[in-house]
């Protein structure tokens, strides 16, 4: 299981301030992938957030937790087969569903019924990645500017060159995704 911690500013955005950015940024890598929520009443009162990406062929399941700010995010490849047991209410033996059961979680309670598409235009920067996320659900469609920094101080201030240069307003992250997903249930 790989460990990192998560630290990243998401700002919901325009179609228009969209295309123009991605036009800023003529080399960029495009791909989608989707977003497999796995929810649980406990996981929520703890904001938790825990996933499965689907993306070229491959499944990784994601854990997030709250630290502060930042998240500390556990990543771990799942295969096809895992996912489908999932899917049908399987839940399946790694680490990060260890270390959930550790912590006192019902594994037979979290569920996978949420989905979310994602076309990404990765754009990588000096102190961080920006990704700018066409985002599908539920019969809604938004833009988001995601900047995830590799490190903390030379990219905040690299995001705030970001802002100044695109006229983007920043007062705090937009909902996850994964929040903005359950809001429109």
């Amino acid at each position: 299981m790989e460990k990192n911690k998560e630290i990243e500013y998401k700002i919901l955005v325009s179609k228009e301030t969209f295309t123009q950015i991605c036009q800023f940024y003529p080399k960029h890598h495009t791909y989608t992938q989707v977003n497999y929520y796995l929810t649980s009443h406990e996981l929520a009162e703890k904001r938790y957030a825990l996933r499965v990406r689907e993306k070229d062929g491959t499944y990784e399941m994601t854990l997030k937790i709250p630290q502060g700010f930042a998240k500390m995010e556990h990543n771990e490849m799942i295969s096809k087969a895992d996912f489908e047991s999932i899917e049908n209410g399987v839940m399946i033996d790694n680490d990060i569903t260890r270390l959930l059961a550790s912590q006192g979680f019902d594994l037979s309670l979290i569920k996978q019924e949420y989905s979310l598409k994602t076309i990404r235009h990765d754009i990588p920067l000096d102190y961080g990645m920006l990704s700018m996320d066409e985002n599908f659900y539920n019969g809604h469609h938004d833009y988001e500017f995601e900047f995830e920094v590799n490190d903390e101080k030379k990219g905040a201030l690299q995001f705030d060159e970001l802002c100044a240069l695109f006229h983007l307003t920043y007062t705090g992250n937009c909902d996850s995704k994964i929040k903005r997903v359950l809001a429109t249930l």
